[in-house]
């Protein structure tokens, strides 16, 4: 017997029988090669070079790149392998458990092994300074958004959708050249690696292979990383260098490095690993009504796919919105089907921030969507939100917050005599169009506006400023153009008006970058004034080319520590603004903007009224978000984004589908202000108690239904409540004390003095930092003692008539202070602090010092 190996392979099944092993041996080995396929995967490269090598020792190839893809050996397979030759399956057997050894080792890093650990995990985020980019390696799904476009590829269902960010979504097929999908293993060297997602790369990546790769371990400040290198050759032989941060114990990439020849530096990105599903991506990123299936022609490939998922996942299906999520009242049509995609979310880095995508809803759409965003966000975190506000809780609320005030005791027994089922959406309605709504929104905007501590009193006082954004208020008129009229506002400071934003901030460029930046923009752009952004992608130069939009006002060189009446706003055609410490002249430039050459040729408009065009405008990426961030802060004591100043990348939004669902709303209507208060107003999450009631809450629990909506935050009330609602309880103003009850905002020099006594540092308003001198004020102020003494106060004085009970008369006392009737267990205090037995001045005095203690109690001085 020779030891020649055959011509032919398929004459081994007429070789003697002593050349065959018994069929226990070839079940071992095939468990045995079974056994090592199924541990951790090989990479594929390897196993193709084994399998190269094998056949031309041998003559036949055992056929392990076939086995490799499906993960598992076949008896059958592993059989022919077998009567091949026994050395041949010794070979394979020692090879493949010589690589398993390699490879598996817990101190050994591979490509392999990062493969595998991405896998198991689901849905990946790659973020870098070009933009986004997603990966279910498991699923089979890629996602890549850039400036242009966000694109959306279904491996598994030969599905694309692509977004461009001008026009509509548009769906296709996938097609793949020979009908194959690529690997898992193309597929993570393809998102890695950067590449777009066309079936033309696909194809370039087919057979991709690893020529080369190394690791070694590093402490970074303490904390252990390995560096892997791999270096990977197309079947073109194209060269891509890969460099990885990994984790130690888990494997996962944490920071990758694209070492590309055609660029001076390596492209870095960063990689996070999400707890959303791929469906829940898509509904964020690529919601697109298209049918792609030619087959059933009934349902896009896209909704099936998510479906799929869903169902797996157990989470409700997003891109399948039903009639009735998308509606409040009954009766309402639905034109909003399937939502809209939205790829241009606030998250990321600011400066890559693309338009809001506007999406066609009516205003009880735009609630329920905002409820349902909430709702799913709620389930998402396992939250259980706590139980609506009592309809008491409620008028007062929405009282303090749309019109700066409590609510009359006449006010509180309409507002319970009334039995509609609507009757919270009717007195939200009515809020809206009372003066008291206007002056309430003008000093809200004023505080944002104008910073505090500026004395104005030469130029008319804040009050003028809030006269004419009261004006503004009460003729409707859109939000954008308020912001225009305040930026290009021209004349004599001591015309006031618009005029005082610019006299509060001297007219300097740098001031005015910084306010106008962070009340329109909601970003904090000066803290890149010194040097660059330490936390957010803004350089020194974005600052400064920002601010020079304003250089070209007319003003001394100077550095002014005052402003004159005598002075004026008006565009020249000089000034400029240089980088601090040098003379490089820094020309204007909107912000996330490439630098743009001046055209010579054409004459430009002034840079005030080209910045109030882009500030202003439905495309600006950051007014619309900032301006409903704003409003729902100021609804609900706390931002979506939070602070509302600090949009950006390190500080992210609790939903930026809920922001851009607003702000879509907010571009539809015209920038219409009062149609965005009235929809944050009805959503349900404003409608939600500010307590529990739950015995058993942690701080983290409460805490965390805080910072999603699912609990109201209580709020502080500023000055100008605190004294607008004394003002209210105790009758100070008898003139007013009518049905269609108006406060006088203007011209009360009592409140201005109250006012400047008890204004409190500017700060959140779920945090309470008045201090001992504002408690003083309530407490022994000439205002409580006049508005709570026997002989001066209305409120004492009014039901003093014979006709009135006690009962009665402590009814009043706590409707007119807390806008609610006594509780049981108060009214027995109350008994026994006025007896029934009391003289006439002793029950006087007890209503006087009853209605001090209802004004100084938190209830009354906090908006719950």
């Amino acid at each position: 017997m020779t030891s020649e190996r055959p011509l032919n392979p398929s004459s081994i099944e007429n070789d003697p029988p002593e050349l065959h092993r018994n069929e226990e041996d070839e079940s071992s080995i095939a468990t045995l090669l079974s056994d090592a396929l199924d541990a951790p995967p090989v990479p594929r490269s390897l196993v193709k070079r084994l399998d190269a090598e094998i056949t031309e020792q041998w003559g036949h190839s055992p056929r392990l790149t076939h086995s490799h893809s499906t993960g598992t050996v076949t008896l059958a397979n592993a059989k022919r392998v077998i009567t091949t030759s026994w050395w041949l399956v010794g070979t394979v057997a020692a090879s493949l458990m010589l690589v398993v050894f390699l490879i598996g080792g817990s101190n050994t890093y591979a490509w392999a092994t990062v493969m595998e650990a991405m896998q198991q995990h689901g849905l990946i985020q790659i973020a870098d300074a070009d933009g986004n980019r997603w990966l279910d390696l498991s699923d089979q799904v890629a996602c890549q958004q850039t400036q242009r476009e966000t694109r959306w590829i279904d491996i598994a269902r030969r599905t694309v959708v692509v977004r461009p960010h001008s026009s509509e979504a548009q769906s296709s097929s996938l097609a793949l050249p020979g009908n194959a999908s690529p690997t898992k293993e193309e597929l993570l060297a393809m998102v890695l690696l950067d590449q777009p997602l066309t079936a033309e790369s696909i194809e370039q990546f087919r057979g991709v292979r690893i020529v080369h790769q190394d690791w070694q371990e590093r402490s970074n400040q303490e904390r252990a990383i390995v560096d892997l290198h791999v270096e990977f050759a197309t079947k073109d032989n194209q060269q891509y260098k890969l460099s990885m941060e990994l984790d130690p114990e888990s494997k996962l990439p944490l920071a990758i490095n694209i070492n590309d020849a055609s660029q001076d530096h390596p492209n870095a990105s960063s990689l996070s690993y999400l707890n959303e599903s791929t469906t829940e991506l898509q509904s964020r990123l690529m919601l697109a009504a298209a049918n792609v299936d030619a087959d059933t022609n009934t349902e896009s490939t896209n909704r099936i796919a998510a479906r799929d998922r869903s169902a797996k996942a157990g989470l409700p299906n997003k891109l399948d919105i039903s009639p009735s999520e998308d509606r409040v009242a009954e009766g309402t049509q639905t034109t909003d089907k399937v939502a809209e995609s939205i790829v241009s979310l606030p998250i990321g880095p600011a400066n890559k921030w693309q338009p809001v995508a506007v999406v066609s809803r009516n205003n009880d759409q735009v609630i329920a969507r905002a409820n349902s965003i909430l709702d799913e966000l709620w389930a998402e975190r396992e939250i259980q939100p706590v139980d609506r506000a009592t309809d008491l809780q409620l008028l007062r609320r929405v009282y303090l917050d749309l019109a700066g005030r409590t609510p009359t005791v006449t006010e509180v027994r309409r507002f319970l005599e009334n039995k509609s089922e609507d009757r919270y959406r009717e007195l939200v309605d009515h809020l809206l169009d009372t003066p008291d709504y206007t002056s309430q929104m003008a000093a809200v905007w004023r505080s944002f506006l104008i910073p505090e501590g500026v004395d104005l009193d030469a130029f008319g006082g804040r009050e003028a400023f809030e006269k004419w954004l009261a004006e503004q208020f009460a003729d409707d008129e859109p939000y954008d153009k308020i912001v225009r009229r305040l930026l290009l506002a021209e004349g004599r400071l001591a015309q006031s008006g618009p005029l005082l934003f610019y006299s509060a901030l001297k007219l300097d460029a740098d001031q005015l970058a910084a306010r106008t930046s962070r009340v329109f923009l909601g970003m904090r752009l000066e803290c890149a004034q010194c040097h660059d952004h330490p936390f957010e992608p803004w350089s020194q130069e974005d600052f400064w080319s920002y601010a020079a939009f304003f250089a070209q006002i007319s003003r001394p060189k100077a550095m002014l520590e005052n402003v004159s009446t005598v002075m004026q706003v008006r565009d020249v055609d000089r000034g400029e603004v240089m980088l601090p410490e040098s003379k490089e002249v820094i020309p204007p430039r909107f912000l996330g903007e490439e630098w743009q050459p001046a055209d010579e040729t054409q004459p430009l408009p002034p840079r005030r009224q080209r910045l109030a065009n882009w500030l202003t405008g439905p495309d600006n990426p950051y007014f619309a978000r900032a301006t409903v961030n704003r409003v729902w802060s100021h609804m609900f004591g706390r931002g979506i984004v939070d602070p509302v100043d600090d949009f950006g990348e390190n500080n992210l939004p609790v939903s930026a589908d809920l922001i851009d669902t607003l702000a879509s709303q907010f571009i539809e209507n015209d920038f219409d202000l009062k149609r965005l208060v009235r929809s944050i107003a009805l959503t349900r999450a404003y409608q939600l108690s500010s307590s529990s009631n739950r015995a058993d809450d942690s701080s983290d629990e409460i805490e965390e239904r805080l910072t999603t909506f699912a609990q109201m935050n209580v709020k502080t009330l500023t000055p100008e409540q605190v004294y607008d609602c004394i003002a209210v309880a105790t009758m100070l103003d008898q003139q007013n004390a009518t049905s269609d009850y108006t406060l006088a905002r203007f011209g009360n020099s009592q409140r201005d003095t109250f006012l400047q006594q008890f204004a409190a540092p500017a700060t959140s308003r779920s945090e309470y930092l008045a201090g001992i001198p504002q408690a003083l004020m309530l407490m022994n102020g000439s205002l409580i003692g006049q508005a709570t003494h026997e002989q001066s106060s209305g409120l004492i004085r009014s039901p003093a008539a014979p006709f009135f009970t006690d009962e009665q008369r402590i009814e009043v006392l706590f409707m007119s202070t807390l806008s609610r009737p006594p509780r049981p267990n108060e009214r027995e205090l109350v008994a026994e602090f006025i007896p029934a037995e009391a003289s006439r001045e002793q029950r006087h005095t007890g209503m006087a010092d009853l209605l001090w203690a209802l004004i100084n109690s938190s209830e009354f001085t906090l908006n719950h």
